[in-house]
């Protein structure tokens, strides 16, 4: 992908074809809110959009569904970090296909906010094996499933419909 790590959004989106984009809110509890600038303090967030056989690959997370992500690694580019976290989330081995959406999240408990950027990758599965015990150990990643459908309980998930529904022939 050949982007520096942590780039602007315009800059991630340069020359990828149509990127979505997306923007919410999120309330959350002060501690909470603590705890996800803290990490979201090290840059990007990225995660893939993984799809095999009609089946969108999740993971469940503080009881909600989401795509497998995480933040960057200090030196990595954003392809290879989504790359990385699906693998540890999930055991799934993916080749990143290109940039599908960036999703600009603010948090705020109704007193402070801050905003978290989030690249969304379009990826192929090299294997569908899913893990017996996803994520890595200190991660709270309750369950990682193959799903024909979006859950009711998914995070962001009008982002993720307009991202199914870009090419309903691989869905």
């Amino acid at each position: 992908m050949g982007v520096e790590p942590d780039p602007a959004p315009e800059a991630l989106a340069a020359g990828q074809g149509e990127v979505l984009r997306s923007e919410s809110t999120v309330e959350v509890e002060t501690e909470r809110l603590a705890s996800a600038r803290a990490r979201a303090g090290r840059g990007w967030g990225v995660g893939a959009l993984v799809v095999h056989d009609g089946r969108v690959l999740l993971v469940r997370h503080d009881d909600r569904w989401l795509l497998p992500g995480g933040m960057l690694e200090a030196g990595e580019t954003p392809a290879v970090g989504a790359g990385r976290e699906v693998r540890e989330e999930t055991g799934i081995e993916v080749r990143i296909d290109g940039l599908a959406a960036i999703a600009e999240q603010t948090f705020t408990d109704g007193r402070d906010a801050f905003v978290l950027r989030f690249a969304v990758f379009d990826a192929t599965p090299e294997t569908t094996a899913l893990a017996s015990d996803p994520g890595l150990e200190g991660e709270t990643i309750d369950d990682a499933a193959w799903h024909g459908s979006l859950p009711a309980d998914t995070f962001d998930r009008d982002l993720y419909s307009r991202l199914l529904d870009r090419d309903r022939t691989s869905w």
